[in-house]
């Protein structure tokens, strides 16, 4: 990686928005740390694709899954591999839509959905629906996969919620046609002269894979003992719902928002709403692990990146419960590190945070003779 533009990298995998995500540079440092060239890693908690970034620069193999389709759609737009033809066919789309979008908006019918008016201007709900309406002549699934990752990434912007991280509707005044599609011409090209400037740098990216799957199930998608490393990072409890703040994104690109909020485990939901208590968070954590050490090869290695959490009025260690819920798998700790996570929790208000919680840095070690559970 001493040879790769470790800026461009970021820019990459901060391309659209996905809060409480860990960097690049995390998954760049474990990765080169604990594997070599074609060796299997596995994410089960992919989120916006960071590790499988990080494998297919590095000339690993990678696979993830996540029950958020907004999360594969990332993944899906950081392994694209378009051609020059896919680059002439975009750039010609946009060129058309700054040109002619007032006109095709005369002719767009608007797309609906329960509350869409209190979420969205009428202004707003027009240049959206004409750009998902463009989307749908494109010629294949590539160009189509880049223009909803751009769409996908403004429509919080261009909506009236509040941001990723604040779940209300207010009044944005500035919003109008020409600020929408201005907004969406402005992002498309920016990241157009991304990811053409990224894709002559790397290499192939069709050995890895992201996939909408629960990852309780995901040992159906390779054979046991194939895994050489697990890099995750499982959701902070109580502190984030991801379907909910990737809820209109999901209504708008046609995606199942109740499955992805059934299947989502450790959201304010389930601890805030519901009141469940802690031992759900890990019987679900304890569920999804032991599938990883089936998939995982004897002295495979785990790193699991997280931050503690409050269930309940009580803080949630997130070291000593990962000990205790992993226990029964006989995994070694190898080794070990934390940040306080109020230095590196930006993204969230300041109302929203909890004062002297970490995030930790665990690696395990698979045993030699740990059988598959």
């Amino acid at each position: 990686m001493t040879c790769f533009d470790m800026d461009l990298l970021r820019k990459i995998d901060r391309i659209h928005p996905y809060p409480a995500k860990f960097p690049v540079g995390t998954a760049i440092k474990y990765i080169e740390k604990y594997t070599q060239e074609n060796d299997l890693v596995f994410d089960p908690f992919l989120g916006s694709g960071t590790t499988l970034l990080a494998t297919s620069v590095l000339h690993r193999r990678g696979f993830g899954t996540d029950v958020n389709p907004i999360a594969i759609l990332i993944s899906n737009f950081k392994l694209l591999s378009m051609n020059d033809d896919d680059i002439v066919a975009l750039n010609n789309f946009v060129v058309d839509f700054t040109e002619n979008y007032q006109d095709y908006i005369s002719h767009t019918i608007p797309y609906s959905y329960a509350s869409i008016d209190h979420w969205f201007c009428k202004e707003s709900i027009l240049v959206l629906s004409c750009i998902k309406s463009r989307i749908s002549l494109l010629a294949n699934d590539n160009q189509r996969t880049f223009c909803k990752l751009v769409l996908s990434s403004i429509i919080n912007t261009v909506s009236n919620q509040e941001g990723d991280t604040r779940y209300a509707a207010i009044e944005k005044k500035y919003l109008s046609t020409s600020f929408v599609a201005e907004t969406f011409v402005k992002k498309f090209r920016m990241i157009l002269s991304c990811y053409v400037e990224f894709n002559k740098l790397r290499g192939p990216t069709e050995k890895n894979e992201a996939y909408l799957c629960d990852a309780k199930e995901s040992d159906r998608l390779a054979p046991y003992g194939c895994v050489d490393f697990i890099l995750t990072s499982p959701p902070y409890p109580n502190t984030y719902d991801y379907y909910l703040y990737h809820k209109h994104r999901m209504f708008w690109l046609g995606y199942d928002v109740k499955s992805t909020m059934r299947l989502e485990i450790g959201s304010r939901r389930e601890y805030s709403s519901l009141k469940l208590p802690k031992e759900k968070f890990n019987r679900d954590l304890l569920q999804i692990f032991e599938v990883c050490n089936r998939l995982l090869k004897p002295r495979g290695r785990v790193a699991i990146i997280m931050g503690d959490g409050k269930i309940q009025g009580e803080k949630y260690d997130a070291k000593i419960n990962l000990i205790n819920i992993l226990a029964p798998l006989k995994w070694k700790v190898v080794d070990y590190s934390f940040s306080n996570l109020d230095d590196t929790s930006r993204s969230f208000q300041q109302s929203y945070r909890t004062k002297d919680k970490r995030e930790h840095v665990l690696v395990f070690e698979k045993e030699n003779n740990n059988e598959n559970i």
